[in-house]
């Protein structure tokens, strides 16, 4: 009976490893593009989480996500085109921001989901807008957390306000860092340097433990060096004076809109996605900033897990 149980015991062991050592491989998205991706935990049903950005990693949310996979829910983490992993698309035609949204479609095909559950964060609310333009019905319950601005103009505003929230002291050291960064591209210790500084309004605790986790210099010194010099650039120029309300308003799918109201992009923005969508609600996690999984991961998780089991948070609050 001991051996028995000692080898239900190993047996258990090595079932919980096999469910939480996340599989790796590669989406073709065509053209010559392929998009890593990474799938952590067997959960019964899979939440596709889009990044930020645009020519990041995925990689910057290191473990931060994964209590939804002890939750249950497998996570889908992919790099998106030119950054990353994935193929470092660097010409202005292949990084036109609609190629984002098909790419997300690609993944969605290549794992044969029939509708796509999203957490998109920061830049990634553009690609479920731009997604949405074209595959709308394949949308299924989606979170956007902390998303930029659902029109050009807001987005101006809310950069033009976190620039002028960085005292003189701040903005130089920043000019600084991003000389250096920019004369060695593929340096992560110059990415890091400048990003440190950088992220500083995004976090209640600038420079404290939590934001000391963020990652955003991941990858091969030339996804770093594309980043800088082809992806950001190309990309978001290809928006043009975007508006994404007459979109938005024809997507029926469950939405939950949660923001830091600390935040630099205000809350006002949020609350625009949520007048906008017809099925959605919006939280607003007062107090915390750009990344409140990470600073409040306690509530953050419960209403996520709540919303992702088919219902919505207390906190959330209608707003039309």
């Amino acid at each position: 009976m001991i051996v028995l149980a000692l080898l239900l015991c190993f047996l258990s062991s090595a079932t919980l490893v096999a469910q939480t050592t996340p599989a790796e491989g590669y989406v073709d998205a065509g053209g010559g593009v392929r998009l890593f991706y990474r799938l952590l935990g067997p959960g019964r049903d899979t939440v596709v989480v889009i990044h930020g950005g645009p020519g990041l990693s995925f990689e910057y949310f290191g473990h931060e996500l994964d209590p939804l996979a002890s939750r249950g829910h497998a996570l889908l983490f992919y790099d998106q085109r030119g950054g990353g992993r994935s193929t470092l698309v660097s010409d202005s035609a292949g990084l036109q921001a609609s190629r984002f949204a098909e790419d997300l479609e690609a993944v969605r095909r290549h794992f044969k989901l029939a509708r796509l559950n999203t957490l998109s964060h920061s830049w990634g609310p553009a690609i479920i807008a731009l997604y949405a333009a074209r595959h709308p019905e394949r949308l299924g319950r989606t979170i956007l957390l902390d998303g930029i601005p659902i029109r050009a103009s807001e987005l101006a505003a809310a950069f033009q306000q976190l620039d002028s929230s960085r005292d003189s002291a701040s903005r130089r050291r920043l000019q600084e860092a991003e000389a250096t960064m920019r004369a060695h591209p593929e340096d992560p210790a110059a990415c890091r340097a400048y990003y440190t500084i950088w992220f500083h309004p995004f976090f209640i605790d600038p420079g404290g433990p939590v934001s000391r986790r963020l990652e955003a210099c991941s990858g091969s010194g030339a996804a770093l060096r594309n980043h800088q010099e082809k992806v950001g650039r190309y990309t978001i120029a290809s928006l043009g004076d975007y508006d994404w309300r007459g979109t938005m308003s024809r997507v029926h799918s469950p939405t939950l809109v949660i923001h830091g109201d600390k935040d630099f992009i205000p809350v006002a923005a949020a609350r625009e996605w949520a007048e906008t969508i017809p099925d959605a609600r919006l939280y607003v996690m007062r107090g915390y900033g750009h990344f409140p999984y990470m600073e409040a991961p306690v509530p953050f998780f419960a209403a996520v897990d709540e919303f992702l089991k088919g219902g919505w948070p207390s906190e959330a609050e209608v707003v039309r």
